[in-house]
């Protein structure tokens, strides 16, 4: 994200709210409504827009003012509330009634600087209420609005799209004049111009809110206009243009298909920005398309229907088990998202109405009920709170719906699991989100997160742009070149890499044993140079396979590079950890948990404690915040093409100092481990087994067994040279599980392919 959008997290009510308002356009001229005419060919002379790229003349608006948002079941649901006299009505309508009382000591916050940001609640009041003095008040906002963009921290950050609902709402109202009218046009044009010119064709990178945000308000502009200003359809294509092609010269991303990348339910962007600001995007965009242009979106774009509903599972999924925090997982703002964030609580409710209408009542009853069983924040969105709510649902409590304990999300990728939906549930997390060229997204090769006891055992930290800090993360890196301080600090190995990193096996049990097995898959990555576009594909493989049990973690990393690369394999600490030989023990950060670690392959490494405080001294606080700044240890490998790493990690008490009965397990094509009443075996080359045998020392009565990299098919298994019976392999986990109940000092196993 570019840097306007750190000042605008720290400034932007101080930039926005404390610069006087000046006037808005020349009003003097008036001129009756323009009849659109018929347009085949895209009106707009801007170079970059070829015809293909114009908004689709079948689904110009052509419905009468009003004609934008306010359907009879929008209208019904507010009215109900209305009625009902319920804490969201009263609270929107005192909102209202300050703007009008003619006391500036109880104005909403910013609204003498930024009339834009109310002029759609008074319009609203005026249509529910018919009292014209919020009509009135609404058309003297829209008379002072100042389109000099300089003067906000974050001009897309702006509610300008409040502007095309304050016309189209009011369009009918006697006070709405035709000079009124032309000067408002010639705002919204005005609006449109600069952002398309300074925010859409010119800036660099890429930033999912500002593509959202401006691309919904060029498309709302045009269905507010179109009829009446022959020019209305280049505002149309703008915001189609940002809806199917996406702005910026280099590095594009439509918002359709950022809207694609995260169905499996877990926004990329950080969660910060999406409650906060692309939420708001999305929602406009689907809003506008199907009210004014009468867009079937559920239609056309049923490949993006579930989005919504993927969106609150998500969410609960990812709500730590205190349910105080949102796993922040990507952008350097707001780890305390539930308690500091009100936008959650307005993402909830958007989520619910958009989940309800595209048909999936239990996704929108649990995000009703969320709102409910965790605390998302004080209300600060009085008017789209009342807007989206959808009054009649009733609420389901996630937290007693009998929910899954073990998820997988797709696209972008995770594994979240739990022990329960408990307040002292053991949680975590293993995800594969990758190389999306979007502004929070992070660099990832499999970052886990570990939670026991109410607090964390190991983390990533959050950074700012996080694809240009790549050492932030507990994860093993591929060197290139990044220094801090003199001092090598493995930078990322995903920057624009040629394809995102994603989970490509995955198996979730969630009957006891409650368990979790998942590969992530980073082929092409490694770029030598960061300041490069395009990346220099080193790494010919990369897997990641991750194993969750209970307090049981299993790690086990395949590298192949095409030359020789340096290899730092790393896990960040929330204390300072202890290091004895190959084990590391470190304290959760309350201490109230402890987590051991052993590297088992390869043997007699050396580990290395880092100072994250003292390393990344040079990093400023508001790329990586103090807070954030903890422990690692880390092993270095001498240059190398071929590397395996197997880590076996448990999780316990703070008094925990063993491990668990342990047995460290290889054959000629394996490498395992026996931990507790689990054997997890893998294979130790990039290579897909149809047969396995191995012998474990010590066995009990319930032994549980998962090997991994196997073909599809169907299995014969044989215990001590005697048939049990056959299992099946499927291409989702390529693995296979079974149970052992045999109590014996030396146990042989065979796996053989039908």
């Amino acid at each position: 994200m570019i840097y306007s959008r750190l000042i605008y997290s720290v400034l932007f009510f101080i930039l926005t709210f404390t610069v006087a308002c000046s006037g808005g356009g020349d009003s003097s001229t008036a001129s009756p409504p323009i009849t659109q005419e018929s347009n085949d060919t895209n009106s707009t002379n801007d170079t970059n827009i070829s015809f293909n790229d114009a908004f689709p003349s079948q689904y110009y608006p052509t419905k009468s003012h009003p004609r934008m948002w306010l359907s009879t079941q929008r209208l019904n649901d507010i009215g109900a509330q209305q009625s009902a006299n319920t804490q969201r009505w009263q609270d929107f309508k005192t909102m209202c009634d300050s703007m009008i009382d003619n006391d500036s000591t109880n104005d909403p916050y910013g609204f003498a600087a930024s009339p834009q940001n109310f002029t759609a609640p008074l319009a609203l009041m005026y249509i529910l209420t018919q009292n014209s003095t919020y009509a009135d008040k609404a058309l003297e906002l829209m008379d002072n609005i100042d389109t000099n963009l300089s003067r906000y921290g974050d001009p897309d950050h702006q509610s300008w799209y409040f502007l095309a609902l304050t016309y189209d709402w009011l369009y009918d109202y006697a006070g709405m004049s035709d000079a009124r009218k032309t000067t408002y046009i010639n705002t919204m044009h005005t609006l449109s111009d600069k952002f398309w010119t300074n925010y859409n064709l010119n800036a660099s990178g890429t930033d999912s809110d500002q593509n959202l945000l401006t691309g919904m308000m060029h498309l709302a502009f045009g269905a507010a206009l179109y009829g009446d200003d022959v020019n209305a359809t280049t505002l149309l294509d703008r915001g189609w243009y940002g809806w199917h092609r996406g702005y910026y010269a280099q590095r594009g991303i439509s918002n359709k298909e950022m809207i694609k990348a995260a169905l499996g339910g877990v926004y990329f962007t950080g969660m910060a920005y999406f409650p906060s600001t692309d939420i708001i995007g999305i929602a406009s965009y689907q809003m506008t398309l199907e009210s004014a242009c009468e867009y079937p979106f559920g239609t056309i774009e049923s490949d993006i229907k579930d989005f919504w509903a993927n969106t609150i599972y998500g969410i609960i999924a990812l709500t730590e088990p205190n349910k105080e925090k949102i796993s922040d997982y990507g952008s350097w703002q707001d780890p305390n998202i539930l308690a500091n964030q009100p936008w959650m609580r307005r993402a909830m409710i958007i989520l619910e109405y958009f989940a309800h209408k595209e048909g999936n009542t239990t996704a929108a009853s649990l995000a009703k009920g969320y709102d409910s069983a965790v605390d998302i924040g004080y209300t600060n969105d009085y008017f789209l709170e009342l807007f989206f709510e959808k009054y009649d649902l009733n609420a389901t409590n996630p937290y007693t719906a009998n929910l899954p304990l073990v998820q997988f999300f797709d696209n972008p990728d995770f594994v979240l699991f739990r022990s329960s939906w408990e307040d002292n549930a053991t949680w975590g997390e293993f995800r594969g989100d990758g190389s999306i060229p979007l502004d929070q997204q992070s660099p990832d090769h499999g970052h886990f997160s570990l939670y026991k006891n109410g607090s964390f055992l190991t983390k990533g930290a959050r950074n700012y742009e996080a694809l240009s800090h790549g050492d932030f993360f507990n994860t093993l890196s591929i060197e290139n070149g990044c220094t801090l301080n003199g001092i090598s600090c493995s930078g990322t190995a995903i920057f624009d890499s040629n394809k995102s990193a994603q989970i490509t096996r995955h198996y979730e049990h969630n009957t006891q044993p409650l368990f979790s097995y998942a590969m992530l898959e980073a082929d092409g990555q490694w770029n030598d140079n960061t300041s490069e576009y395009n990346p220099i594909s080193n790494v010919a493989t990369y897997r990641r396979h991750f194993f969750h049990s209970g307090d049981y973690i299993v790690v086990f990393d395949r590298v192949r590079t095409h030359t020789p690369v340096n290899i730092r394999y790393r896990l960040r600490a929330m204390q300072r950890p202890t290091i004895n030989g190959d084990t590391v023990t470190q304290q959760s950060q309350d201490s109230n948990a402890t987590l051991l670690q052993k590297t088992l392959e390869p043997a007699n490494v050396i580990i290395h404690e880092l100072n994250e405080t003292a390393q990344w001294s040079s990093v400023a606080t508001w790329i990586v915040d103090a807070s954030e700044r903890h422990w690692q240890s880390y092993i270095d490998f001498n240059d190398t093409d071929t590397l395996n790493i197997l880590n076996v990690l448990q999780m316990g008490d703070s008094n925990l100092s063993n491990f668990d009965t342990f047995e460290h397990i290889t054959t000629s094509t394996y490498s395992g481990v026996h931990i507790g009443d689990w054997v997890v075996m893998l294979s130790s080359d990039e290579v897909l087994h149809n047969t396995i045998n191995y012998t474990l020392h010590n066995t009990t009565t319930n032994m549980h067994h998962l090997v991994t990299d196997l073909e599809e098919g169907s299995y014969t298994l044989r215990v001590e040279d005697v048939t049990q019976g056959t299992l099946s392999v499927d291409t989702q986990s390529f693995s296979a599980y079974f149970v052992t109940d045999k109590n014996l000092s030396s146990m042989k196993i065979e796996l053989i392919k039908n």
